[in-house]
């Protein structure tokens, strides 16, 4: 009986493995967030211009368009530094949700939209879209269950 219950499940990952696993997907979020930022930054008045138009957004669309890319950069520093890394994959997988879900509406309620997220990102189709950010929450769950504090 008591090899039984000594014995390690299937799935299990040593500290090394599963520290490994949650540097990748922070490194993976930090590189998104980061080049999406610069995107929207250097494309500053394009999107802005393009939240204006949206339904949810519009007279917002100047707080708004400082606010995502800096909450992107936060959010980075966050993933970034090891006392704030758990923070910073909590604070991603929220992110991450808030896009996708404001993604999901805007297609459902019908509304024209044009992508503003920046560089590669927006060449993707709406539902291509959707499935990458699905993916990044994956990420990112999968990052909090496995991150073990140092």
């Amino acid at each position: 009986m008591e090899t039984i219950m000594n014995k390690r499940s299937r799935f299990y990952l040593s500290d090394k493995t599963r520290g490994f696993i949650v540097d990748v997907i922070v490194y993976l979020f930090v590189g998104l967030f980061i080049y999406t930022a610069a995107s929207k930054v250097m494309d500053y008045k394009n999107f802005e211009s393009t939240l204006k138009g949206s339904v949810l957004i519009g007279n917002y669309n100047t707080i708004v368009a400082w606010m995502v890319p800096t909450s992107e950069i936060i959010m980075s520093i966050l993933l970034i530094v090891p006392i704030t890394k758990r923070n910073g994959l909590i604070c991603s997988l929220g992110l991450m949700t808030i896009f996708t879900t404001y993604l999901i509406y805007m297609i459902v309620s019908g509304v024209k939209l044009v992508c503003s997220c920046g560089g590669v990102v927006s060449s993707l189709s709406w539902q291509e879209h959707i499935w990458f950010n699905i993916g990044f929450i994956i990420l990112a769950i999968i990052g909090l269950v496995l991150y073990k504090k140092e």
